[in-house]
């Protein structure tokens, strides 16, 4: 019966017509396509289902025609002038190729593809989650195993800079080299404090109902007096405006993520010299929320954005600890998120924090 079929209704439907465009051929399969018999073709125009206007003798026509035909289906049609031997036009041949399977086919590979595509950039993600939870993990081990001797020397040097300023009068020569050694050892101990909660496990069941919207106001109305002090003094200008957006709830640590965003802010300011602008957004979508910090500085190399979240890494010399976008990193971590770059050298810097809203129920 299979073999009956295709001999009787055959993949492509062939058409011939004479130099007035009456059909003066028809297979069953240009037929079935048209939805009609055979013998209505026969004799007849060109059905208008595939005729086109104007057509001159010479025109070959190259087309897909999808879902117009009355049988239904997608069909590439092909029409080409057919010449005698003296170069005249004779007839014109009219071939429908059935090639709904393969659009079918291709729609799938398609889709296919898309969702490949999809799983790949899934599975990057999730490398990327792992290598750095692990260098996460095994800085915080190191820095678990330091710590405690390294604060043990910070305490004796604190506490005898303590004593020995104690014993110094107001106006003594050596008091400003005391307190400057005392200071020193506070930002060590603040350093090793910082590092250690890089590897610090996540602790959810901490976490409570934020409001990033809040998180922003509260860190703006901290930062901005410092930053006016310190610009105003070197004569340089720094904007800071704030597009908030309702409902920006997430399960987090409020103290971690105004830490979180003083250390963006802070490499923002950092990175205009010469001033510019900072834009603080707050989005809520189907996927979490999202915050992002955008500045007008001086961008990043595409290595600096590589090596970004590495701790110790900074482009501040003896200025910075190179711990600040690790504790940003850390952070998004523990709060099940991510954090991203995108900057270009000379054109500015935008941070984005995504974290899940407040209704994730994923597990740890």
């Amino acid at each position: 019966m299979a073999e009956f079929q295709s001999i009787h209704s055959p993949e492509r439907g062939v058409l011939l017509l004479d130099t007035h465009g009456r059909v003066t051929f028809a297979n069953i399969r240009a037929a079935e396509a048209l939805g009609v018999f055979v013998g209505d073709l026969l004799g007849s125009p060109l059905p208008d289902a595939i005729r086109r206007h104007p057509v001159t003798d010479d025109e070959v026509i190259d087309e897909v025609i999808d879902g117009k035909l009355p049988g239904g289906g997608v069909f590439h049609r092909y029409s080409t002038p057919l010449y005698t031997a003296e170069g005249q036009v004779a007839s014109r041949v009219e071939i429908l190729s059935d090639i709904t399977a393969r659009r079918e086919l291709e729609k799938e590979i398609s889709e296919r593809n898309i969702e490949l595509a999809d799983l790949n950039q899934q599975l990057k993600d999730a490398q990327e989650q792992l290598i750095a939870s692990e260098r996460l993990r095994a800085l915080g081990e190191m820095a678990a195993g330091v710590a405690h001797d390294i604060n043990n020397v910070l305490g004796i040097i604190l506490g005898n800079a303590q004593l020995a300023k104690r014993k110094l009068d107001a106006d003594h020569p050596a008091l400003e080299s005391i307190q400057a050694l005392e200071l020193a050892a506070r930002d060590g101990a603040e350093t090793v404090r910082r590092l250690r909660e890089i590897g610090k496990p996540i602790d959810p069941g901490s976490y409570t109902q934020i409001d990033l919207n809040a998180i922003v106001d509260d860190v703006v109305k901290a930062a901005i007096p410092a930053w006016r002090e310190q610009t105003e003094a070197s004569e340089v200008s720094i904007k800071v405006d704030t597009d908030l957006s309702a409902d920006c709830i997430v399960l987090g640590n409020a103290v971690e993520l105004r830490e979180a965003l003083a250390n963006i802010l802070l490499n923002a300011v950092q990175s205009m010299d010469s001033g510019g602008s900072i834009r603080i957004r707050t989005r809520r979508d189907n996927f979490g929320v999202e915050l992002q910090v955008t500045d007008s500085g001086s961008g990043m190399t595409a290595e600096t954005q590589s090596r970004v979240f590495d701790p110790f890494f900074t482009t501040r010399g003896a200025e910075g600890t190179g711990l600040g976008m690790s504790v940003v990193d850390a952070i998004a971590i523990r709060h099940r998120g991510r954090v991203t770059i995108d900057s270009e050298e000379g054109r500015g810097t935008s941070v984005t924090l995504r974290l899940p809203d407040v209704s994730c129920t994923c597990s740890d």
